[in-house]
């Protein structure tokens, strides 16, 4: 295991970005990472800005994953895309499939 080391040019390398608002002060950051191991295996990887308390980096987690669900019109909900990786877009014109037609 190697010393840990600054992400900056680590995210600039993978094009991540944030645009400020006239005003934003960005408090604090957690950054998520997709690993290939020395193996090859595929993990995660998290770090953050210190002095986050866990429950603050918890809750920006359960902030994000809800800013990064589909949205869904009411009633229509179908899972299939969440479960299988698989986008199911446009299967019926309207990109929403009949439950009977599963």
């Amino acid at each position: 295991m190697t010393d840990p080391q600054p992400l900056g040019r680590l995210i600039d390398s993978l094009g991540v970005e944030h645009r400020p608002e006239e005003g934003e002060l960005v408090l604090g950051a957690v950054v998520l990472m997709k690993v290939m191991e020395a193996d090859g295996r595929i993990s995660m990887r998290s770090a953050w800005s210190p002095g986050l308390s866990w429950m603050e980096r918890v809750g920006m987690h359960q902030a994000a994953a809800q800013t990064d669900l589909p949205v869904r019109p009411s009633g229509q909900w179908d899972t299939r895309e969440l479960d299988s990786g698989v986008s199911v877009e446009g299967m019926d014109g309207d990109g929403w499939d009949e439950p009977d037609q599963r």
